[in-house]
C-alpha cells in the first residue's frame, strides 16, 4: 500500500470517527434539550399549581375575613342594641321614684326569698322605705314558709336597686345589677336569634 493511500484510509478512519463522535454528541444534545424543556414543562406545571393553590386559599381567606368582619359587625348591632335597651332601663329603674322602687324591693323578696328569717340588704336611698314596710314583708314570708318570719333590713352603699337576701341556708342577689346581668343573658340569646335569621332570609 502506498503512503498516500494509508494516508487517505487514516483520515477517512478519522473522519468517520469525528462523524461518529459529532453525532453523539448531537444525540446527546438533542437528549438533554427533550430532558430540559421536560423539566421546564414541568416546573411551569408546578408554578402553575402553587400560583393556583395560592389563589384559592387567598381567596378562601378573604370570604373567611369577609364571612367573620360581618359576624363581628352584627355582634357588635346586638351589643348597641342590648347595651340601648338595658341602659335605658336601668336609668329608668335606678331613677324610679321611692313608691315603685319600694314596690320592686318587696316583690322580689315575696318570690326569691330563701327563707321565712332574713336580711334584706338595700340601697341607702330605699332602707328607709323597706324598714317601714317590714311589717307588711313579715307578714307576706310568714304565709309563704308557713312560720313567723323575722326580717332585718340594712343598706350597702354599692348596691343601686333591688334587694341582696341573706339566711342561713343560702344568700341571694336579687340586686339589681345581678337582675340586669340575668336579663341581659336571657335576651341575647333572643337577640342573636332576630338578627342572624334576619340576615339569612
Amino acid at each position: 500500500m502506498s503512503q498516500q493511500a494509508l494516508i487517505d484510509k487514516i483520515i477517512k478512519a478519522a473522519e468517520k470517527e469525528a462523524e461518529e463522535i459529532t453525532n453523539e454528541i448531537l444525540a446527546r444534545a438533542a437528549d438533554n434539550e427533550k430532558l430540559s424543556l421536560s423539566k421546564a414543562e414541568s416546573d411551569c406545571a408546578a408554578i402553575k399549581k402553587a400560583a393556583e393553590e395560592k389563589c384559592a386559599q387567598i381567596k378562601r381567606t378573604s370570604e373567611l375575613t369577609s364571612s367573620l368582619t360581618a359576624r363581628k359587625a352584627k355582634l357588635h348591632a346586638r351589643r348597641q342594641l342590648l347595651d340601648e335597651a338595658f341602659g335605658k332601663a336601668y336609668k329608668k329603674m335606678t331613677g324610679a321614684d321611692g313608691e315603685a322602687r319600694l314596690e320592686f324591693v318587696k316583690k322580689l323578696i315575696a318570690k326569691y326569698a330563701p327563707d321565712a328569717e332574713i336580711n334584706a340588704v338595700v340601697s341607702d336611698n330605699d332602707v328607709s322605705a323597706v324598714s317601714a314596710s317590714k311589717a307588711d314583708i313579715e307578714k307576706a314570708l310568714s304565709e309563704k314558709f308557713g312560720k313567723a318570719a323575722a326580717v332585718t333590713v340594712s343598706s350597702d352603699k354599692n348596691i343601686r336597686g333591688g334587694v341582696y337576701m341573706k339566711a342561713a341556708l343560702c344568700d341571694v342577689d336579687c340586686t339589681l345589677d345581678a337582675v340586669f346581668i340575668e336579663l341581659r343573658e336571657k335576651y341575647e340569646a333572643e337577640a342573636d336569634k332576630i338578627l342572624f335569621s334576619a340576615s339569612q332570609g
